[in-house]
């Protein structure tokens, strides 16, 4: 399995999302959209962080939700 999460280097949840992977043993790489624009064009970035699993989409911020749930990573995961 092939997970990344996307976010701004000035992200203030992506620390909250690596430690909810780690305490779940999930392998993961973090890229920076900052340095790398191509990734907010290919996965429609609008906010941060994002969480990308083999290539496609799994969780998305916004508005309303800038954490994925303990329940959404398990069921990602699981």
């Amino acid at each position: 399995m092939n997970v990344l999460i996307l976010a701004t280097e000035n992200c203030n949840h992506r620390p909250l999302v690596e430690k909810q992977l780690k305490k779940m043993n999930i392998s993961y790489e973090v890229q920076y959209v900052d340095k790398q624009p191509e990734l907010i064009r290919r996965f429609s970035i609008f906010s941060s962080p994002n969480i990308i699993v083999n290539g496609e989409i799994a969780f998305r911020a916004n508005e309303e939700r800038s954490l994925p749930t303990k329940a959404d990573l398990e069921a990602m995961f699981s």
